[in-house]
């Protein structure tokens, strides 16, 4: 065959095979991708609108672990519109929702119809009923939302310096964080560190909290937050450090035992041993008989593991506000427009978000390192055990039950 046929032929059966190809593309669009989509109608949908941020641990386990098995329940018949707070427009329909509500709302929000559900146990106990209602009465009509031109920076003019105060304190009683410092506390203490160490400890996880959770606010990390495997990597640490204080509170319930049978505290399990306290003891001695250079070199490695754990315990435990305040602030904070006084009460914020760990640092400063602790915890060794099993026990319920 010629060259310049075959050429032709060539040519004509490509485009021959794109045509098909176009045609059955075409074709295959034009057909539902399942079943029920075909069915049904937007109009004949139960609309569910879930407002949600994406640094929320709360906001992450109703949309991946709640929503999934009633998604698949109902397919065709219910629509999921997830609506992210730190978008300007549904922010605006955020906050319109609470003033028709009248409800103090929080992420997660979930709206069907006019019921509004907030946070992760009323989604658990009444989302599919809320659902199984609507399909069954009839009434899809959704709750219109944005008509009342909400706007925002008129809404931030009206906060007040006391109201982010207030704000900042509240959200700042955060468990995981409380857990971590008490945790560091413990350990130290166990191990044998110095007030000045401990004390060096804390303040550096505090200013790691403050230093992430105001990074947060400015923007940064919020494409790790949108990362598929993220939540799970957020889960698997709460596993584990939940299952290593619930092992620790049953360790701490077998000294108790012990102590309390034989007197002896040479066979409790929560302490070091022999060998490994004479090495600890011989080491501290040697690091205060260091050069300036060589305190200055350890100084640094406790500064920077204090600062490594909270940045990776704010990031797995970013903030799930329960108001208003933080997301309309970061909104004016991108506007530009009032960028100073939003950074202004960005700090504020923060700074109150922090306020309960360092009273909480300072409480066990002074119950780790005080004299009169000491004794008192030589003479009631097995009251201190209960204690210890019965705060490790608690922190390992409150953290696994948060998975």
């Amino acid at each position: 065959m010629p060259k310049n046929i075959q050429r032709k032929s060539n040519s004509f059966v490509l485009r021959f095979l794109f045509s098909v190809f176009c045609l059955l593309y075409s074709a295959l669009s034009a057909l539902p991708f399942t079943a029920e989509a075909s069915i049904f109608s937007r109009q004949d949908q139960v609309l569910v609108r879930v407002f949600h941020s994406p640094t929320c641990k709360a906001c992450h386990k109703v949309i991946q672990d709640i929503i999934p098995s009633i998604a698949k329940k109902y397919g065709g018949k219910v629509r999921w519109e997830y609506l992210d707070i730190t978008d300007g427009i549904h922010l605006r329909d955020f906050v319109d929702l609470e003033q028709k509500s009248g409800r103090r709302l929080g992420t997660p929000t979930i709206l069907i119809g006019d019921k509004v559900l907030v946070g992760v146990t009323e989604a658990a106990d009444s989302l599919d009923q809320l659902i199984l209602e609507q399909l069954s009465s009839g009434q899809k009509q959704a709750m219109a939302l944005g008509e009342g031109g909400v706007n925002l920076l008129e809404r931030f003019r009206s906060f007040g310096p006391l109201a982010v105060i207030g704000a900042g304190l509240v959200d700042g009683f955060n468990p995981c964080a409380f857990t971590v410092i008490v945790f560091f506390i413990s350990f130290l203490t166990l191990m044998g560190y110095k007030r000045r160490e401990m004390a060096l400890i804390g303040f550096f996880y505090i200013v790691a909290v403050f230093l992430t959770y105001l990074a947060l606010g400015l923007g940064f990390f919020k494409a790790l937050y949108t990362m598929k495997g993220f939540y799970a990597v957020t889960k698997s640490v709460y596993l584990a450090i939940g299952s290593l204080s619930i092992f620790l509170g049953v360790l701490a319930v077998k000294d108790y035992i012990i102590f309390k049978r034989t007197g002896n505290t040479d066979a409790m399990a929560l302490q070091l041993p022999r060998a490994i306290k004479n090495k600890i003891h011989s080491i501290v001695g040697e690091y205060y008989r260091k050069d300036r250079m060589g305190r200055k070199k350890a100084f640094f490695s406790l500064a920077l593991s204090a600062l490594i754990v909270g940045f990776m315990i704010s990031i797995l435990e970013a903030v799930c506000t329960g108001q208003l305040y933080l997301p309309t602030i970061v909104f004016v904070l991108k506007e530009g427009t009032l960028r100073a006084k939003a950074l202004f009460y960005l700090i504020i914020y923060n700074i109150m978000f922090i306020l309960p760990l360092v009273f909480i640092l300072i409480a066990a400063l002074g119950g780790a390192t005080s004299k009169q602790f000491e004794v008192y915890a030589r003479k009631n060794l097995g009251v201190i055990k209960l204690a210890m099993a019965a705060v490790f026990l608690a922190l390992g319920i409150v953290l696994l039950k948060g998975i």
